[in-house]
C-alpha cells in the first residue's frame, strides 16, 4: 500500500556540486527533513538549524525554527515539529532555505521537485546522492591547524638553528 510522498532535492552551497534527491512523506513534518539533512551531509546535529520559506529568487522568507520559540499564549512563530510537508505544499510552497550552525552558515537549497507515491512504512528514501559534504567548520579547523599552526611552528624552529651566536639573542643594531 502506498501514500503520497514528495521528491525534494537538497543543494549544498559549496563550489562543487553537492545535492541528495530523496522522497519523504507528505505525512513528515520539516523536523524529519532536519534529522535527515543532519545525518547525510554530516552536519553537528547540537547546532541551531532553521528553514526559510523560499521564493524562485532564493530569498529568506518566513523562519521556520528548530524548537518552540513561543511564548505563553503567542503562536505566531512556527517550529519544525508543527510544519507538515502536506500543508506547505498544499499551500503551493516549493523552495526553502536551511541553514545549519548560524556561526559557520552550512547552507543548503530545497525544492520539492514533484509528488509521488511512497511506502507507507517509508519516512525518507534517497533516490540519487553527488558529491560529499564537508561542512563548513571542519574546513576551517582543518586549514587553521595543517596550514597556519604548522608554518608557525616550522618557522620558529628554523629560527633557532639560524642562531649564529650560539643560543644567544641577536643585539637589534637598530636600538643602539
Amino acid at each position: 500500500m502506498n501514500s503520497k510522498g514528495l521528491n525534494i532535492r537538497a543543494v549544498a552551497d559549496t563550489q562543487e556540486d553537492i545535492f541528495i534527491d530523496f522522497a519523504i512523506s507528505k505525512r513528515c513534518n520539516f523536523s524529519d527533513i532536519h534529522h535527515f539533512l543532519i545525518s547525510k551531509f554530516n552536519l553537528n546535529k547540537l547546532e541551531l538549524s532553521s528553514f526559510y520559506y523560499s521564493n524562485d529568487n532564493w530569498d529568506k522568507g518566513e523562519e521556520i525554527t528548530l524548537m518552540n520559540m513561543n511564548f505563553d499564549d503567542e503562536n505566531n512563530i512556527k517550529f519544525m515539529d508543527m510544519v507538515l510537508l502536506k500543508d506547505v505544499y498544499k499551500e503551493g510552497h516549493l523552495k526553502f532555505l536551511y541553514v545549519n550552525d548560524f556561526l559557520n552558515m552550512n547552507i543548503f537549497y530545497l525544492e520539492i521537485l514533484k509528488e509521488v507515491d511512497v511506502g507507507v512504512d517509508e519516512k525518507v528514501n534517497i533516490l540519487h546522492q553527488l558529491g560529499e559534504y564537508k561542512p563548513n567548520n571542519q574546513y576551517i579547523e582543518e586549514k587553521t591547524i595543517e596550514d597556519d599552526t604548522k608554518n608557525e611552528i616550522d618557522e620558529i624552529l628554523k629560527e633557532y638553528d639560524e642562531d649564529d651566536f650560539n643560543k644567544f639573542e641577536e643585539l637589534d643594531d637598530d636600538l643602539y
